[in-house]
């Protein structure tokens, strides 16, 4: 447990490390893009790829403790959850070697070819503008006036000519597509796995319902929100601090305890347990209605005592 927690932390600082090593990515086209990663290329491969890969394989041994923990403690945690642990992490960082790899090999093509696309672009602009314009023919037969084209301009025709280069470049590497598909299947996988893993332990009571529950959302979030991740490794994170000993709070009784004890729901509280001086439901009492009188007490000889108000009779009596 100790060396899976560290495994964790380590995992999420050197993820925080990362980031300001990360290219910004940020453009409103491709070329613009791709001329970003190729002006950053060691920090898309170091940044992006590597640091971000280590960082998710070290929280492997974490997940690897969670599941194994759940299954030794309930029999319904199927045996290929366990596997689970490694091939989401495993695969999503391999791919994310992969892609940043291959975006550095199409950064660098698209710089070096894209001045001669953009010169051939602006002499055809130019000849285009200098030719006189021709009367695009009429569809029909009607008195619809003709219409004659207008050529771009030469910065027009370059801007085309190096999305287009940029658009070609990326849809013909072959190493970007197998790398985008791998990330997406480690990605289906990973999210899966943080649904699993967390929901299980949840149930045998290895992790309170707050931090099972936000895992379970962190896991689904990969998906939808962009962000996400930050979020889930911060999860991380807390967890390693958890079961490295040093969070705030102690773990829950199924670790010590070795055995499943799920956590009870709203209105499932079974009160307080019962007395050790007699066997569990015993009431003290007896089944008469509260409206009924109060039967006489009898003496040890088994004949029925008097009650206080005859006893106060025969004090007067005696006055």
């Amino acid at each position: 447990m100790r060396p899976a927690g560290i495994c964790a932390v380590a995992g999420a600082l050197i993820f925080a490390a990362s980031l300001p090593l990360q290219p910004s990515g940020g453009g409103d086209s491709d070329a613009e893009r791709l001329t970003n990663f190729n002006d950053n290329s060691t920090q898309l491969v170091v940044g992006q790829g590597i640091l971000i890969g280590i960082a998710v394989l070290l929280f492997i041994p974490l997940l690897y403790v969670l599941i194994r923990s759940a299954r030794g403690r309930s029999e319904r945690v199927r045996r290929w959850g366990v596997a689970l642990a490694f091939v989401g992490p495993v695969l999503f960082s391999i791919s994310g070697v992969i892609v940043a790899i291959a975006l550095s090999d199409v950064a660098n093509k698209f710089v070096d070819q894209a001045p001669a696309k953009e010169q051939q672009a602006r002499q055809q602009a130019t000849a285009a503008q200098s030719a006189p314009a021709k009367p695009t023919p009429p569809i029909t037969t009607t008195t619809t006036p003709s219409t004659t084209t207008t050529p771009r301009t030469p910065d027009q025709a370059a801007s085309k000519a190096r999305d287009d280069l940029a658009s070609n470049l990326i849809d013909d590497s072959g190493s970007l597509q197998a790398g985008s598909l791998v990330r997406f299947v480690g990605l289906i996988t990973f999210v899966f796995g943080m649904i699993y893993i967390p929901l299980w332990c949840m149930r045998t009571g290895l992790l309170t319902r707050f931090w099972g529950m936000l895992g379970v959302a962190l896991g689904v979030a990969l998906l939808l929100i962009p962000v996400g991740i930050f979020g889930l490794v911060l999860w991380f994170a807390i967890i390693g601090l958890m079961l490295a000993g040093v969070w705030a709070r102690p773990l829950p009784a199924a670790w010590a305890a070795g055995e499943a004890i799920p956590w009870h729901g709203p209105g499932e509280d079974l009160g307080p347990p019962p007395e050790a001086g007699g066997p569990p439901g015993t009431v003290e009492g007896s089944g008469r209605e509260v409206s009924e009188q109060a039967l006489p007490e009898e003496d040890a000889e088994g004949q029925p005592s008097e009650t206080q108000g005859q006893r106060r009779k025969k004090r007067k009596r005696r006055k």
